[in-house]
């Protein structure tokens, strides 16, 4: 996969619920931060819902056709979060991929498991922009999509919880299905859960 296939899909996958920052100056910079010799590009979105919260979701990503890129992509990585300022600095996220599938399943996943900097997601073996993005934080949560090969994970996880708590009736799983789906996080998930 190429870089501007994830990008093209981003864009795809964000419209009605993100918006993209408009200050080039800001990228820029945050591009200059990484080796020149990386193939990469940055794309900062705000929430639409949102629109007096000047504060953004930073997508880090690169395309690494060589293993031996990984130190490089990292030092960059670190670099980018020393120079956000916080919150932002917990909603960084890199996105790694490959156009010769150089990373396997195991090796993907071992690159991700660690979170050191930020949130991490590697391409896998022939996987898809679709099937990458569906892994990460742009991805909607529904139980109505089509192309769902099981059961929702979220109702799952409601019903399970109401079998030991009787507190969590249907009401109570109504109300945390809807912040679980109003793409809050940290605190504002938390008061929504109140």
């Amino acid at each position: 996969m190429k870089l501007n296939e994830i990008l093209d899909y981003i864009d795809v996958v964000i419209q009605d619920r993100f918006v993209k920052d408009k200050d080039i100056d800001k990228s820029n910079h945050l591009l200059e931060l990484g080796s020149n010799d990386l193939t990469k590009s940055i794309v900062r979105l705000k929430r639409i819902n949102r629109p007096n919260l000047n504060i953004y979701r930073t997508l880090l990503l690169v395309e690494a056709n060589k293993l031996d890129r990984l130190k490089e992509i990292l030092h960059w990585t670190a670099a980018v979060k020393n120079s956000l300022t916080n919150p932002e600095t917990s909603d960084l996220y890199l996105i790694i991929v490959s156009e010769d599938n150089i990373y396997t399943c195991a090796e993907s996943m071992c690159i991700e498991a660690t979170e050191q900097f930020c949130k991490k997601y590697v391409q896998r073996e022939s996987e898809k922009p679709a099937e990458l993005i569906r892994r990460t934080n742009l991805a909607i949560i529904s139980s109505l999509s089509s192309d769902v090969i099981q059961s929702d994970p979220v109702d799952n996880a409601l019903r399970e919880t109401e079998k030991s708590q009787t507190w969590f009736d249907s009401n109570m799983q109504k109300k945390w299905r809807q912040a679980f789906e109003s793409e809050e996080s940290g605190n504002e998930l938390l008061d929504l859960l109140k």
